[in-house]
């Protein structure tokens, strides 16, 4: 049994008689016969029902037609994965928190070599970290620093807060170049509910704690609907970076938080970038563009 024969009885299979699928296979009909009577020898059991008006599938006919359509169409995807050099490329797995910036994250990436395919997992930290530990990512870049693992800092946000345009404290913040701790007095704040996000939360209500300001905090997980969520749950501002303030905030203004948190840190989402220890060379090439030119 060969691919050519597989080839020649799915033809047989789909017209349902030798003559048109020696047509179609330009072979003459005696010779298609003999092939897929070889077939059936092959086999051990007969494929084709011969009657008057063509030929017609056995059981065993059926399911080597369903086997040899899967065998043929993993065949043709592997030619053309070699053709087209995709068993030579190797895979690097890395995992992106929720609002780093793609035009960041696009800016590294451009140095990759030509056989690396990057694959990126989208995962807060924690999870980031444990897919790391298993082996199934590469390179976490994650919202705090691993104990377990190489770590260096690669990248700082500002933290800030998101106001309705046209609403009072729009118009009271909108002119200002940032807002300010003390801003935050009274305001009922929306901040992510997940452990991603919640790393900005826990600064800033450590620095407001520090100030003696207080605020009502609702927790909620930040996606495509966050606007509407603010609205249902009367919010004032919602506490974010400026990426995820694009992406989520559709319609409303950024602002950027000055001061410090409790530590007397820039109130800043710092992101670091973390891998296993002895890293393959393609995963060493990918951690260095991320490295090499930290953003302070």
């Amino acid at each position: 049994m060969n691919l050519h024969q597989l080839k020649s009885f799915l033809v047989v299979a789909q017209h349902g008689q030798i003559f048109r699928a020696a047509e179609e296979l330009h072979l003459s009909q005696p010779a298609l016969s003999r092939q897929m009577a070889a077939l059936e020898a092959d086999i051990g059991a007969p494929l084709l029902e011969r009657h008057s008006r063509g030929v017609s599938l056995t059981r065993a006919g059926e399911v080597l037609r369903d086997e040899a359509t899967e065998i043929l169409a993993r065949m043709q995807s592997l030619i053309g994965e070699i053709r087209s050099g995709e068993h030579l490329m190797t895979s690097v797995k890395i995992g992106v928190p929720p609002g780093l910036p793609g035009t960041w994250l696009r800016e590294r990436l451009g140095g990759m070599p030509e056989n690396v395919r990057v694959s990126l997992i989208e995962a807060p930290t924690d999870e980031q970290l444990t897919l790391l530990k298993q082996r199934q990512l590469d390179i976490a870049l994650a919202r705090r620093q691993s104990e377990a693992f190489p770590t260096q800092l690669v990248f700082r946000q500002r933290m800030g807060i998101v106001v309705r345009l046209g609403s009072e404290l729009h118009h009271v913040l909108g002119d200002r170049p940032s807002a300010t701790l003390y801003d935050m007095e009274g305001l009922r704040v929306l901040a992510h509910s997940r452990g991603e996000i919640r790393v900005q939360e826990e600064i800033l209500k450590n620095a407001m704690r520090s100030v003696n300001v207080d605020a009502t905090w609702i927790f909620r997980k930040f996606g495509q609907y966050s606007a509407l969520i603010a609205d249902l749950v009367e919010a004032d501002v919602a506490l974010t970076t400026e990426a995820s303030a694009r992406r989520n905030f559709p319609g409303w203004e950024w602002i950027p938080l000055e001061g410090h948190d409790a530590s007397g840190k820039d109130l800043v989402v710092r992101t670091w970038a973390t891998w296993n220890p002895k890293p393959s060379p393609e995963v060493t090439a990918a951690v260095e563009l991320f490295t090499q030119d930290p953003t302070p």
